[in-house]
């Protein structure tokens, strides 16, 4: 294993990815998954879904041990979950970055 990177070693740019990607692991709320926006009928004769329009409920689904999961969000925690799956995907996403960065590196003290 190679030893630590010392933060004078990195770009600017790595330095914000890095930073960034400590925001979000020590301070926000994260949550892999994808949501799923769904329509279902309940079933009573006069309601208005049973005319067309069903009632939106919105899933969080998401694969766990070789198997899909998925939970039903209600209405009052959907915005905090939403904001918690755009963070984990903006966390897969600068740590990609950072990958790619390091995987430059690489190649270039191979050469």
């Amino acid at each position: 294993m190679t030893p630590r990177l010392s933060r004078s070693e990195l770009s600017p740019t790595e330095r914000g990815l890095r930073s960034r990607i400590v925001q979000i692991a020590s301070g926000e709320r994260f949550l892999r998954g994808t949501l799923s926006e769904r329509s279902s009928k309940c079933g009573k004769p006069n309601c208005r879904c049973a005319n067309g329009v069903g009632h939106a409920s919105l899933y969080l689904v998401q694969s766990h041990a070789g198997r899909v999961r998925q939970l039903c969000i209600p209405k009052a925690l959907q915005d905090p979950v939403r904001q918690a799956v755009r963070e984990f995907q903006e966390m897969q996403r600068l740590l990609q970055e950072v990958s790619e960065l390091e995987w430059q590196r690489f190649l270039a003290k191979k050469g």
